[in-house]
């Protein structure tokens, strides 16, 4: 409570500034607000107490993130089950296929001479380890698994017929989406209110209020041999038809519009496909100023 508390005394003095530059603070009573920064939907001091306004993690928790800004509840909670959980899930798929552990189990399915055994996998150390699961399995087919495992183990054949199969079920745009929520909320933690308050932005709010719309074109940069826990924020000042505002986080980098002379999204989109090369490879110079990644809003240009 008294993190939230406090950043909401943060953050509540630096909206009502910037509302005053754009020449509508009149539209917020004289106590303080607090807006999502989500869905713009401003919050007074009491929605912190009565828990309207929630601690958000940036990245999301389950893909190495940390506590970083407050957003509404209810954006909290939807982006979960929305954008986050299929991001978590194609992380966990990639690492498991790069063999990296992580202690996370998969659903898979194991086969020795055709007959499979449903249960989970796990990478470890030593390789892969695959478990049955009883109650995924029929009893005889179970049985029958089993029956040929041991008949191959007492037969010493180094080569038997085996063969297994991870299930896993994500969606490539929402997994990809999340990346851009987290993206658009680590830029408006580091540079402020100002950045996102402009007409440039509103499609990032769109697309998190309607996700089963594509609205935004999800491109942008992965780097599947960048350290997971990477955190960089680049004001891209060359080449100059991609300036703009790139955020990394661990493999992903996400180009969102600038601060100065913002290109929309789609012409952003439209000068980075330019440069893609065969292989869906891109391969780019970038040339900026470093923003020290924010461990709390710090709205830096309010």
């Amino acid at each position: 409570m008294d993190k939230r508390l406090r950043w909401f005394d943060e953050g509540a003095p630096k909206l009502r500034h910037v509302l005053e530059l754009l020449g509508v603070a009149d539209e917020l009573p004289d106590e303080d607000f607090y807006a999502c920064p989500c869905c713009l939907v401003a919050y007074p001091r009491a929605a912190v107490e009565v828990g309207l306004l929630t601690i958000e993690d940036v990245p999301p928790k389950s893909v190495g993130g940390r506590p970083l800004l407050l957003t509404c509840k209810s954006c909290n909670n939807t982006a979960g089950s929305d954008f986050d959980s299929h991001a978590a899930t194609r992380a966990d798929s990639d690492a498991f296929m790069r063999g990296q552990v992580t202690g996370r189990e998969l659903s898979a399915t194991v086969y020795i001479d055709g007959i499979p055994l449903r249960g989970v996998a796990q990478r470890t150390e030593s390789g892969v380890q695959i478990f049955g699961v009883p109650k995924k399995n029929d009893p005889k087919v179970e049985a029958a698994h089993f029956e040929a495992l041991n008949a191959y183990a007492d037969s010493g054949d180094d080569q038997p017929n085996f063969s297994f199969t991870v299930h896993t079920r994500f969606d490539e745009v929402r997994a990809r989406v999340s990346w851009i929520r987290a993206a658009y909320l680590a830029a408006f933690a580091a540079l402020g209110w100002g950045y996102i308050l402009r007409e440039v932005m509103d499609p990032f709010r769109d697309q998190l209020k309607q996700p089963d719309v594509n609205i935004l074109q999800t491109y942008f940069l992965r780097s599947p041999g960048a350290s997971p826990d990477e955190r960089r924020i680049i004001l891209v000042e060359r080449p100059r038809e991609l300036r703009c505002v790139a955020v990394v986080l661990g493999e992903h980098t996400i180009f969102l519009p600038g601060l100065f002379e913002p290109l929309p999204y789609d012409e952003l989109v439209e000068a980075l496909a330019r440069r893609r090369q065969s292989g869906d490879r891109l391969s780019i110079q970038l040339d900026g100023k470093a923003v020290p990644w924010p461990t709390r809003a710090t709205y830096f240009m309010d």
